[in-house]
């Protein structure tokens, strides 16, 4: 009885000191699950508190903060790639000039202006049917000299020289087509004396010509000085002028016309 009173005296304080162990290791067990719950620190802790606050960690996804943003899609992968490519392929406007559209161009005008002149020829020579062909000349070239001379056909200018054209051959001044009727011809001469230019004078003289139809009208002038002042003033201080202009005017049968009477 002695050693088992002995026995257990000694188990009983064991078992006392066994129970309280159990009850601090159990709340010292909830007491690391209750601090575990709250943001794990990185900064310091043991290991068993860092796995704590993982699980809890997990066991709560809500409060973790969500993923960035994306940010705007400026059109990457090959999309992209080959966007850039094309925008980089692609000529660039010139601006020099279409060498062969203005060619195109200039032909087509050429064309219609060829075909205009045609169509106003056929009109001309239906509405003015009479050739008029007017002549100029200058016959006192020995002691004169012409310093201007004009031909006005209606009031137009159809010649002017002030070279002394006229004095040098007998040419055509003028040659074109007219509506039949009257028309008004003028002449205008300025001469100068060779021996002497101070003596100078100037004469117009105008004429009314018939234009017959499908007839070609011939006008022929020719001017001349027979004054001799020029040259008598510096011998006898005494002279005269005698500037003139002598016109004929002829019609003539057209060659074709003679050719059809045959």
């Amino acid at each position: 009885m002695t050693v088992r009173r002995a026995a257990w005296l000694v188990l009983v304080p064991a078992l006392a000191l066994a129970g309280p162990g159990k009850g601090k290791k159990g709340k010292a067990t909830g007491t690391t699950t209750t601090t575990t719950t709250a943001p794990a620190d990185t900064g310091s802790g043991s290991g068993a508190s860092a796995g704590s606050g993982s699980g809890s960690a997990d066991t709560k996804p809500d409060d973790a903060p969500g993923p960035a943003a994306p940010p705007p899609s400026t059109g990457a992968g090959s999309g992209s790639g080959s966007g850039s490519a094309a925008a980089a392929a692609a000529p660039t406007k010139s601006d020099e000039p279409d060498v062969d559209a203005l060619r195109q161009e200039y032909l087509a005008l050429r064309d219609e202006l060829y075909k205009s002149r045609a169509r106003a020829n056929a009109v001309a020579s239906q509405l003015y049917s009479t050739r008029v062909s007017i002549k100029l000349t200058w016959t006192s070239g020995r002691y004169y000299g012409v310093s201007k001379s004009s031909i006005r056909l209606d009031g137009t200018t159809v010649f002017e020289d002030d070279k002394g054209a006229i004095a040098g051959d007998d040419g055509v001044r003028f040659d074109g087509y007219i509506a039949p009727g009257k028309h008004l011809v003028t002449f205008h001469i300025e001469a100068a004396g060779k021996d002497d230019d101070a003596f100078t004078e100037a004469t117009e003289n105008q004429v009314t010509v018939q234009a017959v139809a499908n007839k070609d009208l011939v006008i022929a002038a020719r001017a001349h000085d027979s004054g001799d002042i020029a040259y008598a003033w510096k011998r006898e201080q005494h002279g005269n002028y005698g500037l003139g202009i002598d016109v004929a005017v002829k019609t003539l049968a057209r060659i074709e016309d003679k050719g059809a009477k045959k």
